[in-house]
C-alpha cells in the first residue's frame, strides 16, 4: 500500500492551501452535472470534491456537526447530524431541504437502499422510511447509542451497531439483537447486496463478520491494534476495506492477505470511507484530511483541498454501485 503526494498531505495538516481558498472553487453549486463526492463535517462543512482535486463549498443554514451523508443515482442526497439535523436534495445539491423527523438527537447515520426503504441510526433512536427517504419515523423499543447502519440493495433488512458493542438486525419495525462483543465499541458495519455477508468494526482493530445473513458472528485477526470507525466490503465478500486511527488502511483480501499501513500521524482519524464498484474512492477525516484511491485501497493519493474542518462522513454522486 503506497500513499503518493505525501508533502501535500502534511501542507493540509500544517495551514490551508491559498490556491484552494479563490472563489472559483467556494462555489456554492456543482458544475460537473451530479458527478464527484460529497463530504460533510464539523460545523455543518458540506463539500464536493472531484477526482482533479477541485472543492465546491455548500453553506447551509443549520448549526452543529453533520455526521454521514448517503447518496442515490446523480441526484438525490440525505445528509444528517446533530440535533436531529436531516437534509434532502434531489437536484444534485443545488437546493437542501430540511426533514423534521420529530427528534433533537444526534443522528450518526443513514443508508438509502435501491428501493424505498431508508434508515437513520443516532443516539438512542432509529428511524425508516418507506418512501425513498423523503419522510421518516422512529422505530419502537430503539434503546442504545446507535453508530451505523447498512442495508441490502432491497433495503429489506438493516443492522445496526452500537457504543456498547451490540450488533442489532431490523426487520420492518422489529429490531432485535444479534451479536454482543466485550471488546469495545462498534462504530461501523457494511453488508453485501444479496445480505448474506457482514462486517463490523470497532476500537483495537475489531473486525467482526458474519456470512449468513448476520445468524453468527466471529473476530477476524487482524494487523492492527488501531481503532476503526468505517468499513466497506465487496459485493462478492472477497475484500473488505477499514480506516481509522492514525490514518490506518486496513484489507482484508482473499487474493492478496490482510495489510494494514498508517497514513497519518497517530493524532488523526480517517473517519468515513466510499469506494466504487470500479475501485475508485475517497477516504476523508480529521483536519480536513481527503485521500484517493484508484484500486480499492491499494494506494491513496493526499488531495491538496485546503481544508481545515474534520470531515465525518462521506458518499458519491457517480450514480456507480458501491464496492
Amino acid at each position: 500500500m503506497k500513499l503518493r503526494s505525501l508533502t501535500p498531505l502534511l501542507v493540509v495538516l500544517m495551514a490551508p492551501i491559498a490556491g484552494c481558498n479563490n472563489d472559483e472553487k467556494k462555489t456554492t453549486s456543482s458544475t460537473s452535472g451530479g458527478s464527484g463526492a460529497w463530504a460533510v463535517g464539523e460545523d455543518a462543512t458540506m463539500v464536493r470534491l472531484n477526482p482533479e482535486g477541485d472543492v465546491w463549498y455548500y453553506p447551509l443554514e443549520v448549526e452543529g456537526d453533520l455526521l454521514a451523508i448517503a447518496c442515490k443515482g446523480k441526484a438525490t442526497g440525505v445528509t444528517v447530524g446533530d440535533d436531529g439535523v436531516v437534509l434532502r436534495t434531489d437536484d444534485s445539491g443545488e437546493t437542501w431541504k430540511q426533514i423534521d423527523v420529530g427528534t433533537r438527537a444526534r443522528l450518526r447515520s443513514v443508508i438509502l437502499s435501491g428501493t424505498d426503504p431508508a434508515y437513520i441510526a443516532g443516539d438512542g433512536i432509529v428511524l425508516r422510511s418507506d418512501d425513498d427517504g423523503h419522510s421518516f419515523r422512529p422505530v419502537p423499543d430503539a434503546e442504545g447509542d446507535f453508530t451505523s447502519v447498512t442495508t441490502t440493495a432491497k433495503g429489506t433488512y438493516a443492522w445496526l451497531t452500537t457504543a456498547s458493542g451490540e450488533i442489532w438486525q431490523l426487520d420492518g419495525e422489529t429490531l432485535r439483537p444479534m451479536f454482543t462483543t466485550s471488546e469495545g465499541p462498534l462504530s461501523g458495519i457494511a453488508v453485501t447486496p444479496d445480505g448474506e455477508s457482514l462486517v463490523a468494526v470497532g476500537a483495537g482493530g475489531l473486525v467482526l463478520r458474519s456470512d449468513d445473513g448476520g445468524a453468527k458472528w466471529a473476530s477476524v485477526t487482524t494487523p492492527t491494534s488501531r481503532d476503526l470507525h468505517a468499513v466497506r466490503i465487496s459485493r462478492t465478500a472477497d475484500l473488505v476495506v477499514a480506516v481509522g486511527a492514525a490514518g490506518v488502511v486496513l484489507r482484508l483480501d482473499d487474493a492478496l492477505g490482510a495489510s494494514a499501513e498508517e497514513l497519518l500521524e497517530p493524532g488523526l482519524a480517517l473517519r468515513a470511507l466510499h469506494l466504487s464498484l470500479d475501485g475508485h474512492g475517497q477516504a476523508v477525516g480529521d483536519h480536513g484530511v481527503v485521500l484517493h484511491s484508484p484500486d480499492a485501497g491499494l494506494e491513496w493519493e493526499a488531495l491538496d483541498l485546503g481544508l481545515e474542518e474534520a470531515l465525518f462522513g462521506l458518499d458519491d454522486l457517480h450514480g456507480e454501485p458501491h464496492l
